[in-house]
């Protein structure tokens, strides 16, 4: 390992992490888009989200390759590579003029950024001191978890002020010099190539697992699920492909996945909570902008703003996230991230339409103490027992988990709330009738600001609506703080575990 000064180790955490902002940022960034980009390229909306399909196919497909990548190109070379594609990818969805090139062109974004953020956390743990590890993890979760929330808040500013390509066109600058700041810092670093063939037939298994996965997530809604043969199609396809790759990476002598990773009790543990905690933390940062912004009448710059106080909390706390791992361990931190988890979740129950832009920034920066106590544990304790050869692999496969959870805790989520807004204006409806005293007196009152009673009945309608998504948003948190209830006991558990497995150790040595 090449030795750095105290200096040249800084400016190259930042690098790394300003690389992996990058890919975070392109998770979420187009999403706010898609009827600006759809409109200037002359398709529809739900032609637009193939934008951002053919991303996430693309990127976590190959997020499990990172190891294989690396051993093959060189830990540096492959990560700076990526960064240089990514860059030149990004320039040709800005200068994309049709529907076909930006999303083929998204694919590619997405396929060549795919190892990315593994390399980015396995370079960070090599080139810091062993008592620097915890310092630098808590810094790059902050970046990999503030990301998604900057993405539509960035992506809305630039889209409404400016011009939806330059989305694309601000990863130009700061990939190159990121990635000339790695190499410049790094090129020296001497890397053990292996030229080790790659599982292709675990590749193709994952591919049409991910991919019909991913349109189903997608596409779901809009095919009204498992009604449609069109999604019965893909998830039985889903289905078949998730079963023969489990069963083929598990007897391979070098899988492409390295699923034996999972007999780690740590590692285990660590990605079942952090699979749990990013697709209910992925739902609410969708959900609640949705909301505002469908329900409420905000406009996207705004609904950003009210949910970017989250990030607030981890940017400035972070940084002692790292003393608090290693003086305490880091189930117990996860454990109290876990009650404040349930705590913001119950807090957004109480919410009428009434509610303002305080209290619902207010219920966010709640999630982001949390946050803070729980990510940077989830990502010391993902790597506790991992050893360094295997670190590409294990960070290649978490953040695998991490990009589909994230899909699916979307999907999920938008959808109950659309199905419980239906349920909840069918339920008020039955009681706003021409029949009913309450809606003639409100009538009555809409009648004063010279409505006609055909449109004092659309107006009730507005207001019946504008309910209706409110109670569906207080279902949602409330399904999610009891999720959050559950993961208590799964972390507890292995907390008395592990104490009880040292204690054992201790006994064993005296």
């Amino acid at each position: 390992m090449k030795v750095l000064s105290s200096w040249m180790t800084t400016v190259l955490n930042i690098a790394l992490c300003s690389a992996a902002l990058l890919i975070v940022l392109d998770y979420s960034i187009a999403n706010v888009c898609i009827p600006y980009i759809a409109g200037d390229l002359a398709v529809s909306v739900e032609e637009g989200i193939y934008v951002i399909t053919s991303f996430a196919v693309g990127n976590a497909v190959v997020l499990p390759m990172s190891d294989w990548l690396a051993k093959r190109l060189g830990l540096v070379r492959c990560l700076v590579g990526s960064i240089l594609l990514f860059a030149l990818f990004s320039f040709l969805c800005g200068f994309s003029f049709s529907i076909e090139m930006l999303v083929v062109c998204r694919f590619f974004q997405g396929l060549v950024s795919g190892p990315l953020l593994p390399l980015s956390q396995s370079l960070l743990i090599e080139v810091n001191p062993p008592e620097q590890k915890n310092k630098v993890l808590a810094f790059f979760s902050t970046v990999v978890l503030v990301g998604p929330i900057l993405g539509p808040v960035l992506g809305g500013w630039i889209a409404f002020d400016y011009s939806w390509p330059w989305i694309f066109y601000i990863n130009i600058p700061i990939g190159l010099l990121g990635a000339s700041i790695i190499w410049a810092l790094l090129k020296g670093k001497v890397s053990t190539l292996e030229k080790k063939s790659l599982d292709w037939l675990g590749f193709f298994l994952l591919l049409a697992c991910v991919a019909t996965l991913q349109v189903i997530l997608d596409k779901g809604e809009q095919f009204d699920w498992f009604r449609s043969p069109i999604i019965q199609t893909l998830g039985c396809i889903c289905v078949v492909s998730f079963t023969f790759f489990v069963a083929w990476e598990l007897k391979h002598p070098r899988p492409f996945v390295d699923l034996r990773l999972l007999k780690i009790g740590s590692f285990l543990t660590s990605l079942i909570s952090f699979l749990f905690f990013y697709g209910l933390y992925f739902g609410s940062i969708v959900l609640v902008p949705l909301w505002l912004k469908e329900g409420m009448g905000y406009t996207i710059p705004w609904a950003g703003l009210a949910v970017a106080p989250f990030g607030v909390f981890p940017l400035i706390f972070s940084v002692f996230m790292g003393k608090v791992v290693s003086r305490y361990g880091s189930l117990r931190p996860m454990i109290l991230g876990v009650i404040c988890f349930v705590l913001s979740s119950f807090y957004p129950i109480q919410f009428d339409t009434n509610i303002d832009f305080f209290h619902v920034a207010l219920s966010r920066f709640f999630f982001g103490i949390g946050v803070t106590l729980f990510v940077t544990p989830a990502f010391a304790l993902s790597l506790q027992d991992i050893p360094t050869p295997r670190l590409p692999s294990a960070t290649g496969l978490f953040h695998f988990v991490r990009a589909m959870v994230g899909g699916f805790g979307t999907s999920t989520f938008t959808t109950l709330w659309a199905r419980r807004t239906i349920y909840h204006h069918e339920v008020l409806g039955e009681h706003t009738n021409t029949f009913s005293p309450q809606t003639h007196e409100m009538l009555t009152d809409l009648g004063k600001f010279g409505l006609k009673d055909q449109e004092g009945l659309a107006a009730l309608n507005v207001i019946v609506d504008q309910q209706a998504s409110m109670l569906a948003l207080n279902d949602c948190f409330y399904l999610m703080a009891w999720i959050f209830i559950a993961l208590i006991p799964v972390l507890s558990g292995f907390y008395i575990y592990h104490r009880r497995a040292k204690r054992a150790s201790v006994l064993v040595k005296n």
